[in-house]
């Protein structure tokens, strides 16, 4: 996960970086859709800014738990840098 802080946005932006070699459409998708889900719960703990969220063909066989502690540790990581 990348993030440019940047205070004028009045809601943090998201985009997602997952190349073809992650798997077909469906497995992307899902995993972007997942990503969403657990961010949309992290809403108000998001500094504003721009995220890149990048995904790594390594990470196919990561289920949605693992998935939601990694990104809420990376969460957890960005506030403290604040």
């Amino acid at each position: 996960m990348m993030f440019s802080p940047d205070s004028t946005l009045k809601n943090p932006r998201v985009a997602y970086a997952i190349g073809r070699s992650y798997g077909n459409a469906v497995r992307r998708n899902r995993t972007r859709r997942q990503s969403q889900a657990i961010l949309r719960e992290a809403e108000n703990q998001l500094p504003k800014g721009r995220y890149l969220i990048g995904v790594r063909p390594s990470a196919s066989s990561v289920a949605f738990s693992q998935l939601h502690e990694d990104m809420t540790d990376l969460i957890v990581r960005l506030e403290e840098e604040k």
